[in-house]
């Protein structure tokens, strides 16, 4: 499932980031057998958790996501969504404000701002 800023652009919001987030359904300790796949599809890895795709973009693997539930609880907060010309799920809007407060980083504050004028420009748009 696609978290954070990546996710949050898919679905709208205004803003920019460099990386793409992906929360994987496994222990930390199976990072390989993610690596391995992220590898055999062209991409290089750069870290335990991070691989570049053949554009440079890194894709960051998470195992846990500060301030929300376990993966299977939060995939009930996610919707399908084209990304890069694939369908993917990403993390609804609401749920990634909660991760962002949580973690509480300066770059975040920001984001938090950003996805809450979004979403208070989407219910204006469903009101009229």
């Amino acid at each position: 499932m696609i978290i954070g800023m990546s996710a949050a652009i898919a679905q709208g919001v205004m803003g920019s980031t460099l990386d793409i987030d992906v929360w994987v359904d496994l222990p930390p300790r199976q990072y390989m057998r993610v690596q391995n796949l992220a590898m055999a599809s062209g991409a290089t890895p750069g870290a335990n958790t991070v691989v570049y795709l053949d554009d440079g973009t890194p894709i960051n693997f998470v195992y846990t996501v500060t301030g929300l539930k376990d993966f299977a609880a939060e995939s009930r907060y996610s919707k399908k969504l084209t990304l890069r010309g694939k369908e993917v799920a990403v993390l609804d809007l609401k749920r990634i404000q909660k991760s962002k407060r949580a973690i509480g980083c300066d770059k975040d504050l920001l984001h938090i701002k950003l996805i809450a004028d979004f979403l208070r420009c989407q219910r204006g748009v469903a009101r009229s």
